[in-house]
């Protein structure tokens, strides 16, 4: 039986510039179920990262609703919404957001410092389980500025891994890697959604889309359209 983890219904954003109202994103339904792999695919400007942003609670729609788990994110405080995005989400971006003063394992380890606390112990050995899954233990105790484009990234994967979220949200997450490093980065991303966390990936590179399951194509001046990959 299949589990729907999140919904969004009839969901678009508006912007307003001066007195001229710009649509970011047209009307957007989808439901995505535990284990599913969505690569969402647009020309540019056609609202995908808008999308992910709705998706995941760092935006409100204009219009219609956003559920997780059959609540709605409009119901919630913006803490709620916050903690939501820590204990269930994972993220991982084009730009791999790592703190330059802190170790690999460090960086790894911090969404516990903005929930709940488990313990160091517990802390450093589930940091260290996902590096270890994303080849990247042995590199614990260095620093950003010395690693790779690809290294950089794997380390924002264990990160997005750490507190066992129930989706992540990947935005061009091999737009700035080389072939190589890109398929890694997709073939764990597939295999995560084989493990039944539901994936949600917005990607120009037509090569990739072949790593899902469902696709979701945008468009900047009609409704999506929706098919099975």
């Amino acid at each position: 039986m299949e589990e729907l983890i999140l919904k969004a219904q009839n969901i678009s954003r508006d912007y307003a510039i001066g007195r001229r109202k710009v649509r970011a994103l047209e009307p957007v339904d989808v439901e995505v179920d535990a284990g599913q792999f969505w690569v969402v695919t647009g020309p540019s400007g056609s609202g995908k990262t808008t999308l992910l942003n709705l998706l995941s609670g760092f935006d409100r729609p204009t219009d219609g609703i956003v559920e997780f788990r059959g609540t709605s994110l409009a119901s919630l405080s913006d803490f709620k919404v916050a903690q939501l995005r820590n204990e269930s989400f994972g993220f991982i971006h084009q730009t791999p957001h790592l703190m330059s003063h802190k170790t690999v394992l460090e960086n790894v380890a911090l969404p516990f410092l903005y929930g709940a606390w488990i313990g160091s112990t517990k802390v450093y050995q589930r940091s260290c389980e996902m590096l270890e899954y994303v080849g990247m233990l042995e590199l614990q105790n260095r620093y950003p500025a010395t690693l790779s484009g690809g290294e950089m990234q794997r380390v924002v994967f264990a990160r997005a891994l750490v507190r066992d979220p129930e989706v992540i949200f990947a935005d061009e997450p091999t737009g700035s890697l080389d072939a190589d490093n890109s398929g890694r980065i997709l073939k764990l991303l597939r295999q995560q959604s084989e493990l039944g966390r539901s994936v949600i990936m917005v990607s120009h590179d037509a090569d990739a889309v072949k790593y899902g399951s469902y696709r979701l194509s945008l468009f900047k001046s009609k409704n999506a359209v929706v098919g099975a990959i």
